[in-house]
This record gives structure tokens, sequence and C-alpha cells, in this order.
């Protein structure tokens, strides 16, 4: 299968190394050069950890249109505040029949639904839960790659095209599988519920050291409680929605095949997350509030259930980082939500129609 990666970050550049080492053929992109030159001297990338080898990657490139170019599926990689420039530049050049998956989701087929129709052709628009991966760049041309997570929920939107995306996808990702919608695949990630609180509680440490193990030292049982509050208020939602999906403890037990009673303990447990220090974890912190935290607020607000945990966290960060996240993140009425019940947001989402 041929793929095109969007972004040559940790996530891209250890989704590239992945694909390729599993026989694929991988182009690509960013939108910077300094980054990926490295790579296009030695015409590829060295992985190491959980998967090693040289992974060739047949084009390295600035150029977006020579990338997405007979690609069967187009993977975007770049952080959620990135999804809306990088969708602009490759739509123009995406050709009938392609799939493009976003990772991580972050609504992005919700919130930016209106660039979609601006694509010719046949085209699937996707996303999933979280990245397969974690991984992380360790020098010029090299990535770690820490931990692959065995199940990974992907949807379409709408999500009468799911299956058709996943049939094409499934062999060279086995770890994808079906989510009812793309509020499924969102409501899922866990993301914003443990990175927030482990960030703001840390905050001097983060600051100071640049070896924090964001998980194995950021955890403790005082913090592990706050993280439980948080995701009992996103379970409440989940349910009013009328999802089945577990905690957030539940959801990652099956992603990374861990035991643990509590969160405390699954965290000391998770192997990949040993050792693991998240990179540049304030832009995954904006990330979080963002595209997480404040859309699960704002349709806790939708349909009158609490959220006061998750507003604590959203009201915290926006004193740190001096930024209104209330007006800054997405919400429902950014999604198209606004005023509908439940029974409409599901069918919208099932047919792409009000």
């Amino acid at each position: 299968m041929r793929f095109a990666i969007l972004g040559a970050g940790s996530a891209g550049q250890g989704l590239a190394s992945y694909l390729s080492l599993r026989g694929h053929e991988v182009n690509l992109f960013n939108r910077s050069g300094q980054k990926i030159d490295p790579l296009r001297r030695q015409g590829g990338i060295k992985a190491t950890g959980v998967v090693e080898g040289f992974a060739k990657i047949s084009k390295i490139t600035t150029k977006i249109d020579e990338a997405v170019k007979d690609a069967d599926a187009i993977i975007v990689t770049v952080r959620a505040f990135g999804h809306r420039e990088t969708l602009e530049l490759c739509i123009p050049y995406l050709e009938d029949g392609q799939i493009v998956l976003i990772m991580t989701g972050y609504w992005a087929c919700l919130r930016l639904r209106y660039l979609f129709e601006k694509a010719e052709g046949r085209i699937i628009f996707a996303e999933t839960t979280l990245l397969p991966l974690a991984s992380e760049i360790i020098g010029p041309g090299k990535v770690k790659i820490s931990g692959i997570k065995a199940k990974m929920r992907m949807a379409a939107f709408p999500s009468t095209k799911t299956k058709e995306a996943l049939g094409s996808l499934k062999d060279a990702m086995p770890q994808l599988f079906a989510a009812k919608n793309v509020i499924e695949t969102n409501l899922e990630n866990f993301n914003p519920i443990f990175h927030t609180p482990i960030a703001l509680f840390n905050l001097g440490e983060i600051e100071r050291r640049k070896d924090f193990e964001f998980y194995h030292q950021g955890v403790t049982f005082k913090i592990a409680e706050v993280i439980d509050a948080m995701d009992q208020e996103k379970r409440s939602l989940i349910e009013k929605l009328g999802f089945e999906l577990g905690s957030s403890l539940d959801v990652l037990r099956q992603y990374y095949v861990t035991s643990g009673e509590s969160t405390y303990q699954f965290v000391y447990n998770c192997e990949a997350w040993k050792g693991y220090v998240l990179p540049n974890v304030f832009d995954y912190i904006r990330e979080d509030v963002m595209y997480g935290l404040v859309p699960i607020a704002s349709f806790c607000d939708l349909l009158d259930l609490p959220s006061e945990n998750i507003k604590s966290i959203i009201s915290a960060w926006s004193l740190v980082d001096r930024v209104n996240y209330w007006e800054e993140g997405v919400t429902v009425d950014r999604l198209g939500l606004s005023g509908m019940q439940v029974e409409e947001i599901l069918k919208f989402v099932s047919v792409g129609k009000k």
C-alpha cells in the first residue's frame, strides 16, 4: 500500500518508519526542509526500540503535491492546531479514491468538514482516537518507537464510510478497528484527561528538567485521583450519548495490554511508558485543553451534565498560559452541533446531514 505521511515530527517519523518496515511504500512531507534534510541525506529513518531497522522512505519532500500523488492513503500527523492548514494544502491535489486519515483526530472531521466539500472526486475523510505508536525523535534521522498500541478506534465522517476505509487500511495497521462514529473516537481519547493534570501538578519539575519521565515520575496517588475524577465526568457524557466505552483505564488496558487495578498501578506497570519523556509538553497541553477538555465541557453543558473538575483544569491552564481557552477552544457550536439533541447529533455523524 502507498502512504503519504504529512508531518515529520515524532509522530510522523515514527509512523513512516513503522509502515515502511512493514513493507509499505511511504512518502513523507514536511513544510520545513530543515527537519527532513538529515532524512533526505540518508534516504530514510533509523528506527530503534520495539521496531528496529532502517526505514526506506520513497519521497522526502516539502512539496505536498509530490507527497500525495498516487498515494492510497494520506495520514495527517501534525498537531491539531496544524490540521486546517495541512488539509488546505493537500486538498487541491487529492485524487479519486484516496483516504485521508487524521491521527490524532481531535474532532477534525467535524470542525473542518467545510474543507472536505472542496475536495474533488470520491475522498474518504476519517480520524483515529490517538496515534498507534509512542515515538520520539532521538537525533537527526533517528526515531525511537517505545510502544505500539494493540487496538485503535477509527471512524469516517459520515460513519457510513468507515467500513470501506477500514477495509483498505486494516492490513497495513491491524490495530485499527471501527468506532461507531467520530464522536466515539474523540471521547475515547484519554490524553486530555491524563496530560493536563499531570503537567499542571508537575509544572515546576517540567520547567526545570529536560529528562522528566512524564508518566512514571509525574503520577502520584493524589494526581491519579484527579485523573479519575475528571474521567468520571467524561464517562457520564459517554453514557448519555449511548456509547459503551469503558473508563480511560479500561481503554489503556486494551491499548497497551497492561494490568493494573487502579490508574496509579497501571501507570507504573506500563512498559511503554517507562523512561518516556513527553516531548514538547506544553504544545501537548495546548492541544489537549483546546481540542480535548473544552469540547467535553461544552458537550456536558449542552446535555446538562456536570463537569466541574474538567472546568477547573481548563481555568487553571488558562491562568498558566495566559490564554482564554474558553474562547479559543473547540465548542459544540464550532462543531456544528449547538442546540441539537442526542438523537440529532448521532444521526448527523452517521449520515453527514442534519
